[in-house]
């Protein structure tokens, strides 16, 4: 993008720096985001990133959620007496006008926040103690917040989680059959339904409040955690998708994708396997964190909640396949539907070592 028009974007939020370079960081599939160099040396980097709007519908909203959660965790850790507070949480510069974002002629939303140096991320967890690390810092995130109410903020992606909402999307492709492909699959269509009274009992658990709305990240990936040089953790980061839920989704999220042993497409579902050591660590990790402030009903759940998420991408990927791919990016013809039946496999893979899974959280 042109930088005479990235640095007047830049000019329209209250911060008084003088540009050395601004250049393409990253590869995000959702946002476009570009580093600004400033002068002199060694000061203070910016992030500059658009926020795709097609997604994130409510862009001020989400900035809102935002601002609430950075500046509750950066109160507390202040009020902690801890070190560099501006390393340990993201900081969002507000425009000449007061927001937290700016447009340009196109009506797209951009956001200004600090870049936060020498620090490293991880792509991919290979053993116990990284699994551990990882937990814990969505643990400790998730703690910072506990104490501030679910309902101050909105729903960034409606239902994004909702598993009554996903179901009836679920029905309605099967009733539809746009693409014409469900007479093909009526095994796995079986399969999904069949568990749909228990899987929605998350749902039904928050509507009636027997499980406590919190405020959560919904994408814990680890990738979304910044560690410094010697491998501690510093903050999360890509809090686009902060928002009210429930503890269990970034738990049960985290084992969907770390705690199988191959892909979440693998075609080979005999190379499904569960990684009782990586999830042994996680759960370690996490509960060192969020025993504190989790509910019992939470604490016994959290097995379970690993289960929905898988039971839930499953049904996601197989809604798409049976529109016709619309919503997810393929490789492939079938790309959907092998997602599909590897996270059916999955969440059987799962369901045989539900009994390993309640023990290690007992005693942890």
């Amino acid at each position: 993008m042109n930088t005479s028009l990235l640095s007047g974007l830049i000019s329209k939020f209250d911060i008084d720096i003088t540009f050395n370079e601004i250049v393409a960081y990253g590869n995000g599939l959702i946002n476009d985001t570009y580093l600004v160099k400033t002068l002199p040396e060694g000061g203070s980097d910016y992030m500059l990133q658009r926020k795709n709007h097609k997604i994130f519908k409510n862009v001020p909203g989400m900035m809102n959620n935002i601002v609430i959660t950075t500046d509750h965790i950066r109160n507390q850790l202040i009020a902690s007496g801890a070190s560099e507070v501006e390393r340990k949480v993201m900081t969002y510069v507000a425009s000449k006008d007061g927001e937290m974002f700016v447009n340009d002629e196109d009506g797209n939303f951009w956001t200004l926040f600090l870049f936060i140096a020498d620090c490293q991320v991880v792509d991919y967890i290979q053993k116990p103690e990284q699994a551990f690390k990882a937990a814990q810092a969505f643990g400790h995130f998730q703690k910072q917040l506990a104490d501030l109410p679910g309902e101050l903020l909105i729903e960034t992606i409606p239902n994004f989680h909702n598993g009554i909402s996903r179901l009836n999307d679920f029905k309605t492709a099967i009733l539809n059959d746009p693409a014409g492909r469900v007479s093909d699959h009526q095994l796995q269509v079986d399969k999904i339904l069949g568990r749909a009274d228990e899987m929605t009992a998350l749902q039904r658990g928050l509507d009636n409040k027997t499980i406590p709305l919190r405020i959560t990240h919904n994408d814990t990936k680890i990738n979304n955690i910044l560690f410094d040089q010697e491998g501690n953790t510093l903050c999360i980061i890509d809090l686009d998708t902060v928002m009210p839920g429930s503890a269990l989704y970034d738990f049960g999220d985290s084992i969907r994708s770390l705690g199988n042993k191959a892909p979440e497409d693998e075609p080979d579902l005999t190379k499904i396997e569960f990684n009782e050591e990586i999830y042994k660590g996680f759960a370690q990790g996490y509960l060192s964190e969020a025993r504190s402030f989790l509910s019992s009903n939470e604490l016994d759940l959290l097995p379970f909640s690993c289960r929905y998420m898988a039971w839930e991408q499953a049904m996601r990927f197989f809604t798409d396949y049976l529109n016709g791919d619309t919503y997810y990016k393929t490789d492939y013809p079938g790309h959907n539907l092998v997602r599909t039946l590897a996270q059916i496999r999955y969440l059987e893979v799962l369901e045989q070592n539900k009994g390993i899974m309640e023990d290690i959280i007992s005693r942890n």
